[in-house]
């Protein structure tokens, strides 16, 4: 293994000049930085709201019908499997 000029290996050397810790926050700091960032946050609207809504039921149902249907295959496909056996 190489050593740099300290008589050290790489992995202490690279130890050695680690970045400094973050300076910590207080909870008054931290308190006032989430209100400001709540501040930045644009709420949807009504509108937007209940098409997103309605959209998510409709997509909901869609993806039920789906599973129900593949569900529906492989039970079916499964118990006549089975009953070749029998």
């Amino acid at each position: 293994m190489t050593r740099n000029a300290k008589n050290k290996t790489p992995a202490q050397a690279k130890a050695d000049t680690a970045a400094p810790r973050k300076r910590r926050t207080g909870p008054f700091q931290y308190l006032a930085q989430v209100r400001q960032e709540a501040r930045k946050v644009t709420w949807t609207g009504r509108q937007e709201l209940i098409v997103s809504t309605i959209l998510v039921l409709i997509l909901s149902t869609i993806a039920m019908l789906f599973f129900w249907g593949v569900d529906w295959v492989i039970r079916t496909t499964v118990q006549f499997l089975l009953s070749l056996g029998a």
